[in-house]
């Protein structure tokens, strides 16, 4: 009926307050869970009486059930601990304290020391309320328990294998500009010491599993909100902003919820208040390779990657890239070129999408320094193998790079050069020039989508090099108009979905209905 609101969230979503991407027939969590996606079911609603009667009243012989002395309120989240407001002595003793979690998750590994109550100095345990704001404690001592050191080494075998499948697949996602590695070799061993960090290592490890194994769909859930249980309450004081423990699980999370939601048309922002407070706090980006300056470039490509998705400006003070913007010293690494691109690639995005007139000369000072990198960058950014030339519909090149920053810089180049030709003031809207001009516009963007998605396959073990040939493919899929082309581009996103768990059907189906109607 016109008029009428439908509900975007489907039955199975809503009962187990989870969020749902509002996809239609089957939304992705009910996908990747097996559960069965309905909508439109009404719910039971109780009216109130009016007026008193004869049966708002229980019979004299009615038998009443005498209260325990005690009764706990469990979060529904699973993490096991009661929802008291008040301090109570810590009773360690008694493990059998139970659990309420969803109805259809299954039961996990007892964890030894992440699922027992901390204890303050008194011999107390403090509890959180509800609001996720703490009760009777400052945020320094929410930061010190968060820093209390875990067992050493872990004695749960799920929690060791979700760890190294951190090291070995999750990492790359953040190391592909870093040189040392943080992510893989010093993210870990902080952990020991941040349970914050800890879960959300475990949770994303989880999730990742799950997209590419049969691991348990449920298990994700559980680190996560262990997770948000202590860091939402520390982000709430702008004190903690220079936390790298607190900063890198903040990362961690938003790369989970990139996993959850789809690329075509979403809003990933759940976290990035998070990683704005830190990335544009004071000393966000130091001269030497640190972990905050791995983090903070992990959290810069997340923003790009959001900002692609809804089409709008990088929500981020660009001040902080001044450096980035001049031409680099003989002495900087190849890193620090990669980084380059992907902050060229984020002024441009500002150019494109922010509130300022796209002015002609902004818009040749952006070209000119994207042909600048092109020219300029080291020799070993260039491919160690290309194969055959290539026509675009043919078959994607094949270009072989040494390194991942080597890969990522390239695209990132070309990724900017895309938009630049997408978003380019000095085409006329009107005139005889006009159809001309845009068809080699259209041409060259073919092009260079290609090239992206070529150098995607060709290096398809590294995942952030498939993340940016998706990118491009959602940007500019819809200008292929040949059946062989648009097959080939399904190709890559298929492929991505299947190596490294990255959700595409959304966008698959969203250039199908395009190429259809056109």
């Amino acid at each position: 009926m016109p008029g009428t609101k439908k509900s975007q969230c489907c039955d199975p979503c809503r009962d187990l307050h989870h969020k749902c991407d509002g996809i239609v027939p089957n939304c992705s969590r009910c996908v990747r869970t097996g559960r069965t996606c309905t909508r439109g079911r009404r719910e039971t609603k109780f009216r109130q009486a009016k007026g008193r009667s004869t049966r708002d009243r229980f019979p004299s012989n009615q038998v009443w059930l005498r209260p325990p002395p005690r009764v706990d309120f469990v979060l529904e989240s699973g993490s096991g601990e009661p929802d008291d407001l008040t301090e109570r002595p810590s009773d360690n003793s008694s493990p059998g304290r139970g659990s309420v979690g969803d109805a259809e998750s299954v039961p996990l590994t007892e964890r030894p020391s992440s699922t027992l109550p901390q204890a303050n100095g008194n011999g107390q345990e403090t509890q959180t309320r509800r609001s996720g704001r703490p009760s009777s404690l400052s945020m320094g001592n929410i930061l010190e328990r968060q820093h209390q050191p875990r067992s050493w080494p872990l004695r749960d075998p799920q929690e060791a294998h979700l760890l190294q499948h951190f090291v070995d697949k999750i990492a790359p996602f953040f190391d592909c500009t870093d040189r040392q590695q943080h992510f893989a070799v010093h993210i870990p061993y902080r952990a020991r010491r941040c349970e914050t960090l800890f879960n959300a290592i475990l949770a994303m490890s989880a999730r990742h599993l799950n997209r590419t194994t049969s691991f348990d769909p449920f298990a994700s859930d559980h680190y996560y909100q262990a997770c948000l249980e202590k860091l939402i309450p520390a982000l709430d004081d702008h004190g903690v902003t220079m936390d790298d423990d607190l900063l890198a699980a903040t990362v961690i999370l938003r790369l989970l919820e990139e996993f959850d939601v789809p690329l075509a048309g979403s809003d990933l922002r759940g976290h990035s208040f998070g990683t704005k407070a830190f990335i544009q706090g004071p000393a966000s980006m130091t001269t030497t390779p640190s972990l905050r300056q791995a983090v903070y470039w992990s959290g810069l490509r997340q923003e790009i990657y959001n900002a692609l998705s809804l089409q709008q400006a990088p929500d981020f003070d660009m001040s902080s890239l001044n450096s980035y913007f001049s031409p680099l010293g003989p002495d900087a690494g190849d890193c620090a070129w990669a980084n380059q691109a992907i902050a060229h690639c984020a002024d441009v995005l500002v150019f494109c999408f922010g509130q300022a007139h796209r002015s002609a000369i902004v818009h040749a000072e952006l070209k000119a320094q994207n042909q600048q990198w092109n020219e300029t960058r080291p020799d070993s950014f260039d491919p160690y193998f290309v194969g055959d030339e290539v026509e675009v519909g043919t078959t994607f090149p094949d270009i072989r790079f040494r390194c991942a920053w080597h890969a990522i810089g390239n695209q990132y180049n070309d990724l900017a050069r895309i938009l630049l030709s997408v978003h380019d003031p000095s085409v006329p809207t009107v005139g005889p020039l006009r159809r001309r001009l845009v068809q080699e516009a259209d041409d060259e963007i073919r092009q260079r989508v290609w090239t992206v998605c070529g150098a995607a396959l060709s290096n398809a073990s590294v995942a952030p090099a498939m993340v940016v040939g998706c990118m491009a493919i959602h940007l500019c899929g819809d200008r292929f108009t040949d059946p062989q082309q648009q097959d080939l581009l399904i190709h890559v996103l298929i492929r991505m979905d299947a190596l490294h768990g990255w959700p595409t059907d959304a966008l698959q189906r969203q250039l199908r209905e395009t190429w259809v109607v056109r």
